[in-house]
């Protein structure tokens, strides 16, 4: 058996000790969270939180949101500022074309005599003209009358074949422009009345024209919208066509004014194109021009009815404003349209009435007008006064009962 070793554990030296026990505190100081185990209670066991690290954290997550913030309001002003331009871009382009239109009213210098009635302050009257393309013939003359209180509209229309004396003043200004004045059958200034818009010449058209009807109607117009073939079909195109009742067959071609007309009878829906050819049709009714206007004013009718329901005025309103705009003519400003623009929703088709101004026996060359006969309605249509031969009747009538009633009495007695 050997020799049992003893080993003792060997001392450091206390220089030593020293050195370990300065790197030991200089731990603590500076990393307490690697304090040795045994040292650590049970408290101390949970993970230590640096506060300048917490602030430190807190102040970054501020910075972040407040990176996030200023980034969403830099895209709001970017979107705002485009949305700006945009509607500065349309707003431009209205009013240019706004301007255009208004820039499109005829600039005449020729005048009438101011007849306007003070009474006619809550009717509105405007003469329509349908010309052809190139706007020289009005081929169809007409007046809307609307009168703000009752919510009435009445068409009144005239015959594009009527006989017309042009007014001294015509003639005069026709002369002091040196223009050519029409003389028909010995008559000085006579023709038809859709010459009269050709002879009058450039801007002086409307002026002539619508002169000419306050001379046939005796009333004052406030307004005049003129509308060719173009504008006719992109305004019943604009409100997606109209359904309508073709009375017959309807044929009709003339290569040298491109027209062509080919319609069959019974309920349809027309569009711009088919809508044209049912208001230019009139070689093959009897009454020629007169059943035009006849079909004519049944149309617009139904074009009226469509335009003023609420579902087709919403949905189409754009096209519609752009139409008027682009292909129409008219003296009155937009400010003064807008304010009869609340009027439209409150059109009511029942109260919606169309006539053709009286005329002398059968039409031919030209249409002979009835002066009394267009007086009277007039007075009934525009200004609700009953015909003086309707009112007699009415007296003639009561007192014819009144003594039926007395001698019924006398036969008791």
């Amino acid at each position: 058996m050997g020799e049992k070793r003893e080993y003792r554990r060997r001392r450091r030296p206390p220089e030593d000790m020293e050195l370990q026990q300065r790197q030991v505190r200089r731990r603590q100081t500076q990393e307490p969270h690697r304090q040795p185990r045994r040292h650590r209670s049970v408290q101390e066991e949970q993970p230590y939180i640096d506060p300048h690290r917490v602030a430190q954290g807190r102040r970054m997550s501020r910075r972040k949101a407040e990176r996030k913030k200023r980034r969403r309001r830099n895209i709001l002003v970017v979107i705002l500022l485009l949305l700006l331009l945009v509607a500065a871009y349309a707003g431009a382009k209205i009013w240019v074309a706004v301007q255009q239109w208004e820039n499109k009213a005829e600039k005449s210098d020729f005048t009438t005599s101011d007849t306007t009635d003070p009474e006619e302050d809550e009717i509105i009257n405007v003469a329509v003209f349908g010309t052809d393309e190139d706007g020289v013939r009005a081929d169809v003359n007409m007046v809307a009358s609307f009168n703000t209180g009752t919510k009435e509209l009445h068409f009144i229309s005239v015959p594009r074949d009527s006989k017309v004396i042009m007014t001294k003043e015509m003639t005069d200004y026709l002369e002091s422009k040196n223009a050519y004045v029409p003389e028909q059958n010995g008559v000085y200034g006579q023709c038809k009345l859709t010459e009269l818009h050709a002879y009058a010449g450039e801007n002086n058209r409307c002026a002539f024209s619508v002169a000419m009807l306050e001379e046939i109607l005796g009333m004052k117009m406030d307004y005049y919208v003129k509308v060719d073939l173009s504008a006719f079909r992109q305004i019943v195109d604009a409100v997606g066509g109209v359904d309508f009742n073709v009375e017959e067959r309807l044929y009709y071609v003339d290569p040298y004014q491109d027209l062509y007309i080919d319609l069959y009878p019974g309920m349809q829906h027309l569009d711009g194109d088919k809508a044209e050819q049912l208001v230019r049709f009139r070689d093959g009714y009897v009454q020629k021009d007169l059943k035009r206007i006849e079909v004519q004013q049944q149309f617009i009718q139904a074009l009226i009815e469509k335009v003023c329901s609420s579902d087709t005025l919403m949905r189409n309103l754009n096209d519609l404003v752009k139409v008027a705009l682009d292909c129409t003519e008219s003296n009155i400003s937009v400010s003064e349209a807008l304010k009869y623009v609340k009027y439209v929703k409150a059109l009511d088709p029942a109260k919606i009435t169309s006539d053709t101004v009286p005329y002398l026996g059968n039409p031919g060359r030209y249409v002979e007008l009835d002066e009394d006969g267009i007086k009277e309605l007039v007075n009934e249509r525009i200004y609700g006064i009953a015909p003086q031969s309707s009112t007699e009747e009415q007296e003639e009538n009561q007192f014819n009962e009144s003594n039926q009633e007395g001698n019924q009495l006398n036969e008791d007695v």
